[in-house]
């Protein structure tokens, strides 16, 4: 299920999703019949809520001009305010996002407290809870009232506040009132060299929402214990400095040596716990894979076993391509948090990918992906993989994927890409530009911004800070028909750039 799916009630869906394709259209005489039948909605229903997003408008920018024009059409060249503040617009309105953002702000958060502060009944906001309930459940995860709360694994805890968090704001405002941002920013740094999110645009900003969540939840004294299984790999290694945590927090809010030893573990686990891997030449991926490699390890070993199953069977006639540090590297990270945590865990991409029809490519590679875990999975020491191999199956084919599929291709426009920093999450939008055949897409570099031809980013934040850099918003939850408007967009730009000048 979609984020916005999971936050917003029915009316406040349907107005963000019209918004969302009138934003993509800009257009200066959208009829609005046009958007109505995407929607399936009637003339009457559109125009209503049409008139109800321009007075939210004027409500968030008070100067704010009008969107609608005469005989039924819409002006989108007129919007100025993005995607990204009208959701949060929307959000403030809404329960389950207003519960979180509550919970996680105040010190003795209870059910009855926030429906005061919020002007509902137990009974809505149990009600309007349900969709989120659901989708944390799968996690092991729940809300408690009493004492207003997410419990379950805090690891997965902090990873699911996050991403309701961060997808709810995209880093346009700050939404932890008693963390400020300089505290965040400075734990983020000290910790960034374990973190490839440091090294790309909005890669630093979602790194500087995990350490306010970081902060958020060890002040409230909910702390993250050691695990065993991080032995293998933290152990006496001088890699991983367990002294740091405190000599940033600092003597007033330095934490005991046992919880110390935990939430330092934590943040060295979180540099792992998703396929963070999009550099070849990431200083990060090359200490994990020679972490791995040298220390005994299931992990290591079951990796190196599906790369020879992967050689022989699923890429026998190209198998060079597995040895890639970046698809070793992104590998073992997953096979590393589900050998840890051993069930699901909260992830990004999920929140945010439209489900698609999966092509012959992608089923193929699933089956194959599919026998290798099958059988491994029988084997004693490896039984943990039986009630985690769908999840873990899938993992491994969005790393593989592109390759699997990869076509030959040309370079000719230069393409920046500023996504949130992970690799399922960027794949499909890279795989996507490789087909095209024309393309050379890389990670957003502002030191290369006059090397752009055109950057394509989940945030207007570049732009702001850039107002002539030439960028083309796209939204993480995007559908095939956002894609040919991207597709016209950059075969546009690729006749311009080829053109003869007499």
């Amino acid at each position: 299920m979609l984020y916005e799916e999971l936050m917003m009630d029915s009316g406040m869906l349907t107005k963000f999703r019209l918004f969302k394709r009138i934003t993509q259209l800009n257009q200066p005489d959208i009829p609005i019949t046009r958007v109505s039948d995407k929607l399936s909605l009637n003339y009457q229903q559109t125009f209503i809520i049409v008139n109800e997003i321009n007075n939210d408008l004027a409500k968030i920018m008070p100067k704010h001009p009008s969107i609608l024009k005469k005989a039924g059409k819409i002006d989108s060249t007129q919007l100025l305010v993005t995607i990204d503040e009208y959701r949060y617009f929307l959000l403030k309105k809404s329960v389950p996002f207003q519960f979180i953002l509550y919970f996680i702000n105040h010190d003795y958060p209870s059910i009855d407290d926030f429906c005061e502060r919020n002007y509902v009944s137990r009974s809505t906001v149990s009600r309007k809870m349900l969709p989120l309930k659901a989708h944390v459940k799968q996690y092991n995860l729940r809300f408690t009232y009493t004492e207003a709360n997410l419990t379950g694994d805090e690891r997965s805890v902090r990873v699911a506040l996050f991403d309701a968090l961060w997808l709810g704001t995209r880093g346009t405002v700050w939404p932890f009132k008693e963390i400020a941002i300089e505290d965040a920013e400075k734990l983020a740094m000290a910790f960034s060299e374990y973190f490839p999110l440091s090294r790309t645009y909005l890669g630093a900003k979602e790194l500087t929402y995990f350490a306010a969540i970081f902060l958020c939840r060890t002040r409230k004294k909910f702390f993250v214990p050691y695990d065993f299984r991080y032995d293998f790999l933290m152990q006496d290694n001088p890699y991983y400095d367990f002294e740091r945590l405190n000599k940033e927090l600092g003597p007033v809010h330095a934490l005991p040596a046992k919880h110390s030893k935990g939430e330092s573990s934590f943040i060295f686990f979180l540099a792992h716990y998703a396929p963070f891997y999009t550099l070849e030449d990431d200083p990060s991926l090359y200490q994990t894979i020679h972490d791995f490699s040298t220390r005994p390890n299931l992990v290591y070993e079951l990796v190196q076993e599906f790369l020879a199953y992967a050689k022989v069977n699923i890429f026998k006639k190209e198998p060079e391509i597995l040895d890639k540090s970046m698809i070793i590297g992104n590998l073992l990270n997953i096979a590393f948090t589900f050998f840890v945590l051993r069930q699901p865990f909260p992830n990004l991409q999920n929140l945010v990918e439209l489900p698609r029809k999966k092509k012959k490519a992608d089923e193929q590679l699933e089956t194959r992906i599919q026998s290798f875990f099958d059988e491994k999975s029988k084997e004693k020491e490896y039984r943990f993989i039986y009630t985690i191999k769908n999840p873990l199956v899938k993992a491994f084919k969005g790393v593989l994927l592109p390759v699997y599929a990869k076509p030959k291709h040309s370079e000719h426009l230069t393409v920046g890409v500023a996504f949130e920093h992970n690799f399922l999450l960027v794949r499909r939008i890279y795989q996507f530009l490789t087909d095209l055949g024309f393309i050379d897409a890389a990670p957003y570099q502002e030191a290369l911004n006059d090397q752009y031809d055109l950057v394509i980013s989940s945030s207007l934040l570049p732009r702001k800070k850039y107002p002539d850099l030439p960028l083309y918003f796209w939204d993480l939850s995007y559908g095939e028909e956002e894609l040919t408007d991207l597709y016209r967009t950059l075969q546009q730009l690729f006749e311009k750039k080829n053109i003869i000048q007499e």
